[in-house]
């Protein structure tokens, strides 16, 4: 009889939960790096038009021109301000996420030991009633060569 672990349809289902937690994990992580390389590139743009307007200026730059650098710098300062909200949120959902990943992993591991005491248990009962039969088997023998020798003596 084979060991059959009496929680194996939780345990299954705990793994899944696991994997599950650590997608949602990597999908967080992953929008967070997305959010983050759009802050880097807004701040390329935002450094390249400062440039921009430092070469103008020291040219000598049109008005026009000049508030238009400075209105597009302004804009790109804005973005930069709510993309930041969003990182934010985006570091506090890969937090969330980590601990729903720490706490699926906790869980998993508890029923994993549990089904490895179990296991353990099996085995050490398995081997007991083993050696039981080992046991009655040798008993057996000893006493059918025993009443056997008995007989052979009488005849």
């Amino acid at each position: 009889m084979p060991f059959r672990f009496r929680l194996q349809f939780l345990l299954r289902q705990r793994e899944f939960k696991l994997n599950e937690a650590r997608t949602a994990l990597a999908a967080a992580e992953s929008f967070r790096m997305e959010i983050q390389a759009h802050i880097d590139r807004l701040r390329e743009k935002f450094l390249a038009a400062a440039r921009q307007l430092e070469g103008e200026q020291a040219a000598g730059i049109v008005a026009g021109r000049y508030l238009s650098l400075k209105n597009y710098m302004s804009v790109l300062e804005q973005e930069v301000f709510q993309f930041r909200q969003e990182l934010e949120k985006a570091d506090a959902e890969v937090l969330f996420r980590r601990q729903v990943v720490i706490e699926s992993d906790k869980s998993l591991k508890l029923l994993e030991n549990i089904r490895s005491r179990e296991k353990e248990a099996y085995n050490w009962e398995m081997a007991r009633r083993e050696q039981k039969r080992a046991d009655e088997t040798a008993v057996l023998r000893d006493y059918r060569e025993r009443g056997l020798g008995a007989r052979r003596d009488e005849r």
